[in-house]
């Protein structure tokens, strides 16, 4: 072993002994999340969700479907593929960012809650649409995408605890143990589990 690949392995052992030996968090930063705070990330957390995955199904819908030159059922397929991808990428989105924040809410009765909204949604959509112009169907379409978020924050709101989770309190103690011998030198962790 080359003194340039023992002096990274040192370098490595001793960064890897420096994050073993950190410090737990101070009690300011574990306290609870003031809720409008906590819900305003878990909505910013629902719409990067559902961004992410009805953006995504609605362009591989669009993509995909060759309706033999019929670019309206191109795009009403789009759309309902982006609203049923909203209804799935939002949950997922609040029940990241509430895992985050260290809530301990339930991601089936968020995702249930945002399929609710898409159903609220889709049937305003549909009884404005069958009612009346296209014009005002377009800005009902918004609230196929809006509640589901909505509804997936309220979910996970009502079934999440009001205390947050503590910090673990038995998390593993790794060490680096590194031998530098004339004949080489190994490297490994030790530790109490």
């Amino acid at each position: 072993m080359t003194l340039p690949t023992r002096a990274r392995s040192v370098a490595l052992a001793l960064l890897v002994s420096l994050a073993a030996r950190a410090e737990p968090a101070p009690a300011a930063a574990t306290e609870p999340i003031p809720p409008l705070l906590r819900i305003g990330a878990e909505t910013g957390g629902g719409i990067v969700g559902g961004l992410i995955l009805g953006g995504a199904s609605a362009w591989v819908i669009y993509g995909t479907l060759n309706t033999q030159g019929d670019d309206a059922a191109r795009r009403s397929a789009a759309q309902v593929g982006a609203a049923v991808g909203v209804s799935v990428g939002a949950p997922i989105g609040v029940s990241l960012t509430g895992k985050l924040l260290g809530r301990q809410g339930s991601f089936i009765i968020s995702w249930l809650s945002s399929l609710a909204g898409l159903g609220v949604g889709y049937g305003i959509y549909g009884l404005i649409r069958s009612g009346s112009d296209s014009s005002a169907a377009k800005a009902t379409y918004a609230l196929t995408l809006l509640l589901p978020i909505a509804g997936a924050v309220i979910g996970y709101e009502l079934s999440s605890s009001d205390q947050t989770t503590p910090p673990a309190a038995s998390v593993p103690s790794l060490l680096p143990a590194v031998a530098v011998g004339p004949g080489g030198a190994s490297f490994g962790l030790v530790g109490r589990f």
